[in-house]
């Protein structure tokens, strides 16, 4: 890993995928990752926080400077809980970064071990999905529960391979594409709510994986909110999904009860192939609709 890399570029390339807020803005921002990697971040959750509110606050300073005598990178507090002010007051001093984080204890530690190996210019790990479907590699992201796995594991069993769950190592290559592959240990792995880990290869067998694909296109699902207008006739092209400085084409599809996520993303992926082709869906039917009207 490089050691030259430092607490702000860890922050802006981990933000989304290990959800982080600075506490202190940028404090400590300027320092340097050391060559422990992972275990120069202490990551905390309910009983550190607990451990401390049995504590007075003469006895939370004495705790914390033992606490944080070896000068941690940085500590990311999880579950969305808040620092106490002795906490903060430490980090002053010691110039040390303090993260809040949304997710839990549990599920920051497990992404983290997976995001330090790609602590590089022309590498990043990011939350989603990775399928190739059509010969298009399709990044599946959006915020946890919207059922991205699940959506997956449906387009899984309609024949399109599978490359990786939940953690996405991206590679940006000399010829400035990206490709995307799984962390070794996750390999043909995938987590279901309710099933458990599964594992892709052998209940779908090897044709049914990859273990790379390049990204050709990013689909965002969103929550439906009812009071947002969303374009019904498809005709404003959407911000591109921007990785490593890398811009991919994105296409949003809001989730809601009922809606058939698995076949959306399938058929977004063929409009999108159609569109590569210069087949336009809503600026043929409004041409026919010109026409329509100019003959009246």
């Amino acid at each position: 890993m490089d050691n030259e890399i430092q607490v702000k570029d860890f922050y802006q390339k981990a933000k989304d995928f290990l959800k982080l807020r600075p506490a202190l803005r940028e404090i400590g921002f300027s320092r340097k990752i050391g060559e422990k990697g992972y275990s120069s971040v202490q990551v905390w959750g309910k009983k550190e926080i607990q451990d401390l509110d049995n504590l007075s606050s003469k006895e939370r300073k004495g705790f914390l400077r033992k606490r944080l005598k070896d000068s941690p990178l940085c500590v990311i507090l999880t579950e969305g809980l808040s620092f106490f002010p002795e906490i903060e007051e430490e980090a002053k001093r010691k110039r040390l970064a303090l993260f809040r984080s949304k997710l839990s204890q549990k599920t920051c530690r497990k992404r983290m071990k997976s995001f330090f190996p790609s602590l590089s210019p022309d590498q990043v790990t990011i939350s989603g999905q990775l399928l190739q479907i059509s010969d298009l590699g399709v990044l599946i992201v959006g915020e946890s529960g919207l059922g991205k796995s699940e959506s997956a594991l449906e387009l899984i069993s309609r024949g399109y391979r599978f490359v990786c769950d939940d953690v996405v190592h991206v590679k940006r290559e000399t010829n400035g594409k990206l490709l995307g592959e799984a962390p070794p240990i996750s390999r043909y792995f995938m987590e279901i709510r309710g099933l458990g880990i599964i594992n892709i290869k052998e209940i779908f067998g090897p044709k049914a994986v990859l273990k790379k694909s390049k990204i050709d296109l990013v689909i965002n699902l969103t929550k439906r909110e009812r009071k947002k207008e969303h374009d019904r006739l498809g005709l404003k092209t959407p911000e591109d999904y921007e990785i490593l400085g890398v811009k991919t084409p994105q296409i949003y599809i809001p989730v809601a009860p009922g809606r058939n996520i698995a076949t959306l993303i399938e058929v977004a992926c063929k409009v999108y192939m159609l569109k590569e082709k210069g087949y336009h869906a809503p600026q043929d039917i409004v041409r026919k609709l010109n026409r329509a009207l100019s003959l009246r």
